[in-house]
C-alpha cells in the first residue's frame, strides 16, 4: 500500500474521476501514482462530500 497523495495531486484524482472519462488505473498513471492512493483519495473525497469527514 502506498503513503497518502500530495494534495495538488489529490485534488487533480477527484476533478478527472468526476470528469467521467478517466477510470482509475489512467488517473494513477497520468499523476504518476499507484492506482489504490487514487482509490483512497477518491473513498475519502466522497466520505466528505457526505459530510464524513
Amino acid at each position: 500500500m502506498s503513503g497518502p497523495m500530495e494534495a495538488q495531486k489529490a485534488l487533480a484524482a477527484i476533478i478527472l474521476w468526476a470528469s467521467g472519462h478517466f477510470d482509475t488505473f489512467d488517473i494513477g498513471t497520468v499523476l504518476d501514482v499507484p492506482k489504490d492512493a487514487v482509490c483512497r483519495t477518491l473513498h475519502a473525497a466522497r466520505g466528505v462530500g457526505r459530510g464524513r469527514a
